[in-house]
């Protein structure tokens, strides 16, 4: 597939690891990005660039699993290989991604402020939970990070 016509990204498909998921707009809340409810929905950044800008990071945020519905869509990210390729769907077409890199950032730590930039080369950021599960949280210790830019 090539880039044609970008815009809110409505699907992201992964299919290395067998993703179709939709998108739903999702806010940032006290500094922090709430993926859908629903662990086989993602969420995309309203206020980050959207999918085929000619600039900046669009964010798409998703759950690694849920202890109720089980594995999400993002549940295989953190093992993405980098070369993999993912497409954003959107109203206007396709735009196509490639990973270029793969992070694990703890979440002792926020992520680092450049995977939300609204300038600089176009790229796709996708993160979900990852790192080892802390039962008395109820959360992971990690963040996983996934980076493409896009195809053409």
């Amino acid at each position: 597939m090539e880039v044609r016509a970008g815009g809110p990204p409505a699907r992201v498909l992964i299919p290395a690891l067998g993703v179709d998921a939709p998108v739903d707009g999702v806010l940032n809340q006290d500094g922090v990005l709430h993926p859908p409810d629903d662990p086989a929905r993602l969420g995309w950044w309203i206020s980050s660039p959207p999918a085929g800008a000619s600039a900046g990071s669009t964010v798409v945020v998703g759950h690694v699993d849920s202890a109720a519905d089980g594995p999400g869509a993002f549940f295989g990210l953190a093992d993405l290989p980098v070369g993999s390729e993912v497409s954003v769907v959107t109203a206007g077409g396709t735009v196509d991604y490639r990973v270029r890199a793969r992070e694990f950032h703890t979440k002792a730590d926020p992520l680092p402020t450049d995977l939300f930039a609204f300038d600089g080369a176009p790229r796709l950021v996708l993160i979900t939970c990852g790192g080892e599960f802390d039962p008395d949280a109820g959360s992971y210790d990690e963040n996983v990070v996934v980076i493409g830019e896009p195809t053409t």
